[in-house]
This record gives C-alpha cells, structure tokens and sequence, in this order.
C-alpha cells in the first residue's frame, strides 16, 4: 500500500488508513478471503423482512476494526506504560478478521450442519470462529503471509484471540465482550440498515465514558479473590449503557429474531439437509455432485470447499433444485425464491408467559404432528434476554456491563436501585414457534394447542 487510502461508510463516515497497522489492514482487505464477505449478507433474510438490510459481512468488518480502533485509545490510556503495542496490533487485525469464517446465510447455514452432524451420530460442528482461525492460519491462503511477513507468529496469536472462548486480557475485550467493536457496530449498522426506530445507541458518548477497572473476583467462596482488568463506564455513561442494552434486547425481538426471517432460515436449512443426505444421488436434487457446496456438506469439509461458498453460491444451488423430482424439495425452493414463507403458530404470542400452557400447547402440537416435524413442519426455539449476570465467574467478567457510583466502586448494572434493567427481563425466555406449509395445518396446530 502507498500512501493514505480512505473507505465511505454509511455509519463511521470516513475511515483512514494511514498508519504502520492499517497498511498491514489494507493488505488484509484486498484479499480474496476478505473480499469474499462483501458476498456474504449480514442478515442473511432479513432482506424479505426489512427491503433495506442488504449490507454485507465485508462493510460490517471495517466497522469493527474502526471501533476497535477506538476502543483500544481507551486501553492505552488506562495501560499507560504497560501498553503493549504488539498486544494492540494483533487486536486490531483479529477485529478486521472476526467474520473471516462466517458461512453463507450464516446461521441458517450452521443449523443444518449441526442437524447432518447429528443424524451422522456427531455431537458437534466446527462453527465459524473455528473456520476463521482456520482460515487465518491456512498456510496456502493470502492471509497468513501478510501476518506472518509482519511478524513470525502473529498469525496464530491472531487466530487464538478469534478463536477463545472468554477474553484473556483487556486487550481481547476490545472485540470479544459485552461492550465491544463488534456489537457496537452490528447494532448501530443493522438498525440503520433496516431502518428500524427501535433502539438508539449514543455509541461516542458510550466510548467517552469508558474506562479500564481492576475487579476482584473469586469464582469459589475459597478461592482468594483475582484481579481482572474490565471495561467499566463512568456514571455519566450509566443511561447511555442501560439504552445500549435496551436497544440490543429490541433489535433481538424485533429484527434478528423476526418470524418471518427465523421461518425463512428455517426452510432453507431444510433444502441444505436435503444437499447433506449422502442417501440422496445429487441428481435427484438437481445438483452436481462435484459442486463446492455438495462437496463440503457430504463429504470431508475443507477450507477450500468452504471459501468457495457464499450466498450467490447458495441461491445458485437453491434455483437449480426448483427441477428437482424428490418430494418437497422443488416446492420449498420455488417457495424460497418467491418469499413464499410458511404460516408461523407463536406459541409465546398465544399464551403469553403462562409456562404451564406454554408446556401443554408444545406437547400437544408436538403429538399431532411428530411425523412431520423437521420434515415438513418446522421448529423454532430460540432463548432471548435483555441482560446476563457474570453469576461471579472470574472469566466471564468481561461480559459484565458496569457502572462507576458516585464513590468510583464498580457497581454491575443491574444492582442499581433505579435501574431499567428490569431482573425480570434478566431470566432468559425461550418463543416456541412451529411453522406449517398451509394455513389449514397451521390452524390445525392452533386448535390443538388450545386443547379444542
């Protein structure tokens, strides 16, 4: 890279790259692996829902790295001496590099690998923070060049950070905490994007009141307490947090967790179990044997096979099984292609939070259609809450949002007297949703639900 280069975006506005580490960034960026994400929607879905949330994992990228950017000034004044520069670089690119690994459709494309890793009697799937890693450490790729001509071992430092489940030091809390560049930008960008008015985020105000706090924790009641270094906000950044955490709760309910977005997902993961059934000549679904996407879902999956997919390789694959012969596979891709969604039964907006009728109208359900749920009625459960406690495990303390009160004492959020965070809207709630081809099967559904 020669010189200054600059990116346009619709939420950070103009973004520079002039520094030693963004050279190395932009060489990242022009990568085929990077450049793959602008192929891969953020939303998946979403779009048959919200017509404007068409942005892509590669613009959401940027974004990240940009706040953690950001993100990392508070570090640095917070470290001090102590800053370790090598520590932020590795950071930084880990940032840019989060979603490397993400999958077309990305979470509809992880359900059905799960359920063809079950019916194959395996009890877990490498997810997307495993094929990132992968992919960063790929000793035939772009990636891992550019990190390791920079500095031998910064690709694996880079991958490890991705690929770790709770962050090991302040400076992985930059991109991996409850507070942190990814969620900062994916709410700002996605509210944007589908022009919902639920949940503003006053995100500089938020970074302006951020600090670095060492918090005494101990995860047994004999445990002598250990000092975790912690993002805190000053009090003047109390209201703006507690709406952060609002507005995460409504995107949930209202876009990511959509009904017709979830139905939507939920039926493609059906046509991609189809492409999984190694019982099933790749013929009969009107598909060639030797395509990257039958490769990688029959057969032994690779890094290779798995660059090679993104949504255009998906919609490629569902269009051609519109010819397909076999029973339903034609039709749900017909279906697919026209936004033909399936008829949703919510149990939760049924019967709200009784959870014995809740339980009843499951089994019920459950028992009249159990041949052909997961065939040809689909199931949704997912869990959502406003806000989880650490519960005083040491490593989740990064999770943890807190306050300074009017003493400077750390105070978790939700401990304040006059808080909106509701303890009620704490407790994880599940929506139990099924989804059904016809109306009449879904009023079928209903009836028996109701117990008529």
């Amino acid at each position: 890279m020669s010189g200054t280069q600059r990116l346009r975006d619709p939420i950070h506005g103009l973004i520079v790259f002039d520094s030693d580490n963004d050279k190395i960034a932009w060489k990242l960026i022009e990568t085929p692996e990077m450049q793959r994400l602008r192929r891969i929607k953020q939303l998946g879905f979403s779009e048959f829902t919200f017509p404007g949330a068409t942005h892509n994992r590669f613009s959401h990228s940027i974004g990240v790295c940009n706040n953690a950017r950001k993100l990392m000034r508070v570090v640095k004044d917070s470290e001090g001496r102590k800053f370790d520069p090598k520590r932020e670089e590795a950071v930084l690119y880990a940032a840019l590099l989060h979603d490397i690994g993400h999958g077309p459709f990305s979470h509809a494309f992880e359900n059905s690998r799960e359920a063809i890793a079950k019916a194959r009697g395996k009890d877990a799937i490498d997810n997307h923070e495993i094929y990132s890693a992968r992919i960063i450490r790929n000793v035939d790729g772009s990636i891992f060049p550019i990190l390791e001509d920079r500095r031998p071992g910064l690709s694996n430092e880079v991958a490890a950070i991705i690929e770790a489940d709770d962050p090991v030091d302040i400076y992985h809390a930059v991109i991996s905490s409850s507070f942190d560049a990814d969620r900062l930008d994916f709410l700002v960008r996605d509210r944007y994007m589908t022009g919902t008015g639920a949940g503003a985020i006053d995100d500089d105000w938020l970074i302006d009141n951020l600090t670095e706090k060492q918090i005494a924790v101990a995860q047994d009641d004999d445990d002598e307490p250990q000092m975790v270094p912690t993002f805190v906000f000053k009090l003047k950044g109390r209201q703006a947090a507690e709406d952060f955490l609002l507005a995460r709760y409504r995107l949930y309910t209202e876009v990511y967790l959509h009904k017709t977005t979830r139905g939507l997902e939920t039926m493609l993961s059906r046509l991609l179990r189809f492409v999984g059934d190694r019982d099933i000549p790749a013929e009969d679904l009107a598909l060639d044997g030797h395509s990257s996407l039958v490769r990688f879902l029959r057969e032994r999956e690779s890094v290779a096979d798995y660059l090679d997919l993104d949504d255009y390789e998906i919609w490629s694959a569902v269009k051609r099984m519109r010819a397909s012969k076999k029973a339903n596979v034609g039709e749900l891709a017909q279906r697919l292609l026209n936004r033909e969604h399936y008829f949703v039964l919510d149990l939760f907006r049924e019967f709200g939070d009784d959870s014995a009728r809740l339980a009843n109208a499951r089994i019920a359900v459950e028992k009249q259609f159990e041949n052909e749920i997961s065939d040809t009625v689909f199931r949704d459960a997912p869990s959502v809450n406003l806000y989880s406690a650490n519960e005083g495990e040491a490593e989740k303390m990064h999770k943890v949002v807190r306050i300074m009160d009017g003493d400077g004492k750390p105070v978790e959020i939700k401990d304040f007297e006059n808080t909106i965070i509701s303890s009620k809207l704490t407790e994880k709630r599940r929506l139990i949703r099924y989804y059904f081809p016809t109306r009449e099967l879904r009023g079928e559904a209903l009836k028996a639900a109701r117990g008529n």
